[in-house]
């Protein structure tokens, strides 16, 4: 009698288990104890992640270790569930490396959805909601014609691009401008962020895959050791930075932080992750989607023309264009959200987490599983794109709902955004009407680019390559030599007009 119980009770377990298992998203088949990690590409995974999508459908699942993955490449499932169900699906996957070794729960990438999350992030909207980002556009247009300018005199626009935007957030961040792009301050934190992105990257370390692996002791679990220096070497350049820009005399949001309320029952520790976490980002994603930009440039050159057509009939040659020029400019907004669709800066987007079980399209969703907003097979889904591998700006004009997803989703949306988009119009409004852009020239020779060529990591920016500015004319030439000779450069006048102006908004 004892036996068929316990036989009984063993069969309704492998009932339950092999239910559950049945009712999860297709996918590749796993095997015991590793999952599907040997069939993970070991580069540029979201390639084979939209194979997989291409087999088993646009929500699909698979098994790293221990750990559940469910992979969303429809535009429609995506907003469903990381828009609709935000409540539940705005969480953030455990991170041992980067979120508890590294930046010790105080970075906002990856943490938990949670009151720490919300009141940091409701901090960092003080600074980045769009009203006040439009009063940041005076900087910008400082830092945009300094791009200009200097590539008159060189063709290394991705330097052009990383020292603009890396001035652009460490002004408003710290209250100082970087008009070389080699300052001290500029290469200590390119140094920190290149090397964490090599001890962050996805599947470098087992213990991300198999947590359990945390517990042994120290001197079996190197990556403690590694976390502990890393953290002290970010921690100490975010304090030292947040400790000069207080001292600074210009606006910056270091020192307008501690006015805001949420801000005040925080450590100094935590108010310097919350800037410091801003630049990290800022600096890098920016120029990244610009350097995708020239890359669509060199590739497409008629989609070019078009675009430099609606600037010359919309602003002429004898000015650069303004802000107030943007919205009469509906081709040129286009071949930047094209760009951004076409090459998706994080590919397989920032993983989110589910906090309860839940159920779609009749598929069981366990809590905790990570859900990939998978950008690469959003910008791919035929239901919303036509042609989605051609490069197509008239798209956006056609059908201006389409959804540009490549800020994020639900809660979890970037706040960066409004200070994003208005850098990267401007950037590519002057840039087209100062210069045509094509293939480099080495010894006669066509230097020959990529279109595929991507960094293999999470934020992925394209392979390094080479592409030649030239000006359009000598009168455009004149007119960016002029226009920064005569653009005022001191940051504490330049920033007068922020903060004072947001202090009696």
């Amino acid at each position: 009698m004892l036996g068929l119980a316990l036989l009984s009770i063993l069969l309704v377990m492998y009932i339950l288990f092999t239910r559950k298992r049945i009712q999860l998203p297709p996918g590749p088949q796993s095997v015991p104890f590793i999952g599907n990690l040997h069939q993970v590409p070991p580069s540029r995974p979201w390639l084979g992640f939209e194979k997989w999508h291409k087999v088993y459908g646009p929500i699909i699942s698979f098994k790293l270790g221990p750990q559940t993955f469910i992979s969303l490449g429809s535009h429609q499932i995506a907003h469903n569930l990381l828009d609709k169900r935000s409540a539940i699906y705005s969480s953030r996957p455990r991170s041992i490396i980067a979120g508890e070794c590294i930046t010790k729960g105080l970075g906002i990438v990856f943490m938990p959805y949670g009151r720490q999350w919300r009141t940091q992030h409701r901090i960092q909207a003080e600074f980045l909601n769009p009203t006040l980002s439009q009063r940041y556009c005076a900087l910008q247009d400082v830092e945009t014609r300094q791009v200009v300018y200097d590539l008159l005199s060189s063709n290394d626009f991705s330097e052009s691009f990383h020292r603009m935007s890396s001035s652009l957030i460490f002004s408003l961040a710290y209250g100082k401008r970087m008009p070389r792009g080699d300052e001290h301050e500029v290469r200590e934190i390119d140094e920190l962020m290149t090397n964490l992105a090599e001890k962050q990257a996805p599947g470098k370390w087992m213990v991300d895959i198999f947590p359990v692996l945390n517990y042994l002791p120290r001197f079996l679990a190197s990556w403690k050791g590694l976390g502990d220096e890393y953290h002290h070497r970010e921690a100490t350049l975010f304090g030292d930075n947040m400790k000069k820009a207080e001292s600074a005399r210009s606006w910056n949001w270091s020192k307008d932080m501690k006015r805001i309320k949420e801000a005040k029952g925080l450590s100094d520790a935590e108010l310097a992750y919350i800037i410091g976490v801003l630049y990290e980002a800022g600096s890098d994603t920016t120029a990244g989607t610009l350097d995708y930009f020239v890359l669509a440039c060199v590739l497409y050159p008629n989609a070019v023309c078009k675009a430099q057509q609606e600037i010359d009939d919309v602003v002429g040659a004898v000015r650069l264009p303004t802000f107030d020029d943007i919205p009469n400019l509906p081709y040129v907004n286009a071949f930047l959200m094209e760009v951004m669709r076409w090459r998706p800066l994080a590919p397989l987007g920032i993983p989110h987490a589910v906090t309860q079980d839940d159920e779609y399209m009749g598929y069981h969703i366990p809590k905790g599983a990570t859900i990939l907003p998978n950008h690469w097979a959003l910008s791919l889904d035929e239901e919303v794109f036509e042609n989605p591998t051609s490069f197509k700006p008239e798209r956006w004009i056609e059908n201006p709902k389409l959804p540009l997803d490549g800020f994020g989703f639900g809660r979890r949306v970037c706040t960066g955004r409004h200070i994003a988009m208005n850098s990267m119009q401007m950037i590519v409004t002057r840039v087209l009407w100062a210069y045509d852009i094509g293939y480099a020239y080495e010894n006669g020779k066509k230097v020959e680019v990529d279109p595929y060529g991507m960094v293999d990591a999470a934020v992925s920016k394209p392979v390094s390559f080479k592409a030649d500015f030239q000006i359009r004319s000598p009168t455009r030439r004149e007119i960016v030599e002029e226009t920064w000779k005569g653009t005022e450069k001191d940051l504490d006048v330049i920033m007068d007009g922020v903060g004072p102006s947001r202090k009696n908004s």
